[in-house]
């Protein structure tokens, strides 16, 4: 079975310093640094996969609030895409939690206000868990692996271009 390569697109603004982050596979610290647009990580791990991407610098000084209580500007960043072996999971990076340090789950949350973290769990070989979960999501079709067969025929194709 092959690795897995993972390309993770992030947005960030930062007021006094760049936001940081750790992301985790397996709970195996894989970057650790600023909070960039691309960060790339390659894994060997086989099956179940665990993905998670740790805020790891946000102080109570990082949030500036106005006298009303609005903040108005704030250290934060948010995840835009996650491309594995080329191909992006679109709507299914929803199929994840961001967990705040507090003890808040936000279930679909893509947004790093409060320090935290979110986490998904993916499959190596990737095609087939994204097709299998896709048609869980609407409405748990038995003929998936039908769907595998093409897209996997289709995809090697591609990729020869």
């Amino acid at each position: 079975m092959k690795d897995l390569n993972m390309d993770i697109s992030l947005e960030f603004k930062a007021i006094n310093k760049s936001p940081e982050c750790v992301v985790y596979v397996n709970n195996q610290p894989k970057y650790q640094g600023p909070v960039t647009e691309l960060i790339n990580i390659e894994c060997s791990d086989h099956g179940a996969v665990d993905l998670a991407i740790a805020f790891t610098n946000k102080s109570p000084k990082d949030t500036v609030v106005d006298d009303s209580g609005n903040i108005i500007e704030d250290k934060s960043f948010e995840l835009e895409c996650i491309v594995v072996d080329k191909y992006d999971l679109e709507e299914l990076k929803w199929e994840s939690e961001y967990q705040a340090d507090d003890g808040v789950v936000y279930d679909k949350c893509l947004f790093f206000g409060p320090p935290g973290k979110f986490v998904i769990a993916i499959e190596n070989p990737i095609l087939p868990w994204i097709l299998r979960t896709k048609h869980k999501r609407n409405g748990d079709d038995p003929n998936w692996q039908e769907d595998y067969n093409y897209y996997d025929k289709a995809c090697k194709l591609l990729k020869q271009i």
